[in-house]
C-alpha cells in the first residue's frame, strides 16, 4: 500500500489543513495511507510528499466534498488542540463524509465525533481562561507598551489575538507564551516565535491598586472554593497578581461573615 506524507505548518492552519485535505482527497488516498507532519518535524517514514498522489493520477482528480459549516468550525477549534492524532481523525471524518456518511456529524455517539467534540471542548475552555486570565504589565520606561505572559495548553494564540486587538485597541501590547507571540502596535495584529517568562516584565505599579481594589470587592459571604478552583484553576495563579491574596481572603472569609 502506498503511504504519502502531508506536512501542515503551522499545525493549527484551517487553510492548511484543507488544502492537504483536498489533494488526498482528489487523488482517492485513503485515511490509512496518510502520514501527517505539523510544522517542521522531521518524518519518521520516507513517504512522498501527498501532492505526488495528485500529480500521479491516482483518483482521476475527483473534486472534494462541499462539507457543511458545522464541520469547518469543528475542524478549525480541534486544529488547535495539541492532540496528534487530531490530523488524521479530522481527515478520517471527512473521508467518511466524502463516502456517503453525510449525516455523521449529527450522531454524538459516533466515536469518531465524540472525540473531535471533545478535542473541540478543550480548546473552547483553554480560549474562554486565555481571554480571563491574561494579565498586562507596563514596559518599563515607555508609555501605552504592555507585555502579557502566557502559558496555553493548545495553540490558542492566533484564535484568541483578535479578542485582545478589539478590546485594547488603544494600547501597543505584547502576548508572549512558550510557542507563540501575538503583538498590537495600535493599528496592525502580527504573529511571532515563542518566548521565555523572563521577556515579560515581572511586576507592574498599578497591581498594588489592583489588588486593593480586588480584595475591597471579595464577598466572603458568596465563597465557594469549589466553585472558585473550578472556574479559575489554581494552574492560572501564577498570572494573576490577586491570586496572591486568595489565601488571606479564604482563610478569613469565615470570620468576616460572621463580623
Amino acid at each position: 500500500m502506498q503511504r504519502w506524507s502531508a506536512r501542515i505548518d503551522p499545525p493549527w492552519s484551517l487553510d492548511g489543513w484543507r488544502a492537504a485535505a483536498r489533494l488526498g482527497l482528489a487523488a482517492a488516498v485513503a485515511p490509512e495511507q496518510i502520514d501527517w507532519l505539523e510544522g517542521t518535524e522531521a518524518s519518521l517514514l520516507d513517504t512522498p510528499a501527498l501532492a505526488g498522489a495528485a500529480t500521479s493520477g491516482a483518483g482521476g482528480g475527483a473534486p472534494g466534498p462541499r462539507v457543511s459549516k458545522a464541520f469547518l468550525e469543528l475542524a478549525a477549534s480541534v486544529l488547535c488542540h495539541r492532540d496528534p492524532q487530531r490530523l488524521p481523525l479530522l481527515y478520517r471524518l471527512l473521508w467518511r463524509i466524502a463516502h456517503g456518511q453525510r449525516e455523521v456529524l449529527s450522531n454524538p455517539a459516533d466515536a469518531d465525533v465524540l472525540r473531535a467534540n471533545a478535542l473541540a471542548q478543550a480548546v473552547r475552555r483553554d480560549s474562554h481562561k486565555m481571554k480571563a486570565f491574561v494579565r498586562f504589565r507596563q514596559v518599563p520606561g515607555e508609555d501605552d507598551a504592555f507585555i502579557a505572559w502566557f502559558e496555553p495548553d493548545h495553540h490558542i494564540v492566533d484564535r484568541v489575538a483578535p479578542f485582545f486587538a478589539r478590546r485594547f485597541a488603544g494600547m501597543r501590547w505584547a502576548i508572549l507564551t512558550p510557542s507563540r507571540s501575538a503583538y498590537w502596535d495600535g493599528s496592525q495584529l502580527s504573529d511571532g516565535p515563542g518566548a521565555q517568562r523572563s521577556d515579560a516584565p515581572a511586576d507592574d505599579s498599578r497591581e498594588e491598586l489592583w489588588r486593593t481594589y480586588y480584595a475591597s470587592i471579595f464577598n466572603p459571604a458568596r465563597l465557594n472554593e469549589r466553585m472558585m478552583r473550578q472556574e479559575m484553576p489554581v494552574k492560572y495563579w501564577k498570572h494573576l497578581p490577586e491570586a496572591t491574596l486568595l489565601p488571606r481572603l479564604v482563610r478569613d472569609a469565615g470570620t468576616r461573615v460572621e463580623e
